[in-house]
């Protein structure tokens, strides 16, 4: 299925369908506290680049030399970016509803996650943990932001387009 290509078919299939939660560990799905949506760490660094490659938002990765390293968020560091989520509200209504990948970049000197949000329907053979999720177009149902675990606060929050 081509990504760019299927933000509507994505967006009707994923209110058509609910997301579960499953257990998991770096690389694969990890579980959240307040949830709809799931999250995968991104641990390779070919997919997270692929992640970064937005073409309908601004990312790290569109600004060459922003992004000089990879590493995997840890456990704790997930926890207490969803435990923050709701610091997005109002600008994303119900963070914590978006399926959600992550990747450690390396960035001005500091370690920050990117967020990659969407909504996946259940049915879907795509493999977050493997695959970047990539979506052109689709507004506010797809977005993305940095999330700095030293200060614990989000930043360069960005939509697909507009609401």
């Amino acid at each position: 299925m081509n990504l760019f290509r299927a933000a509507p078919l994505l967006l009707a299939a994923a209110l058509a369908a609910g997301c579960a939660t499953t257990g998991g560990v770096p690389g694969s799905t990890v579980p959240t506290t307040v949830r709809a949506g799931q999250s995968w760490v991104i641990t390779r660094p070919v997919i997270a680049a692929q992640v970064l490659d937005t073409c309908s938002r601004d990312s790290p990765a569109r600004h060459p030399g922003e992004v000089t390293g990879y590493w995997a968020p840890s456990r704790q560091q997930v926890d207490q970016l969803e435990a923050a989520l709701s610091q997005l509200q109002p600008q994303i209504p119900n963070p914590g509803d978006f399926d959600r990948q992550y990747v450690g970049i390396e960035a001005g000197g500091k370690r920050l996650i990117y967020v990659n949000a969407f909504h996946l329907p259940e049915d879907s053979e795509l493999d977050p943990a493997r695959t970047a999720i990539r979506v052109c177009d689709g507004g506010a149902q797809f977005w993305g932001a940095l999330f700095d675990p030293q200060a614990g606060t989000f930043s360069a929050v960005e939509l697909n387009g507009p609401r």
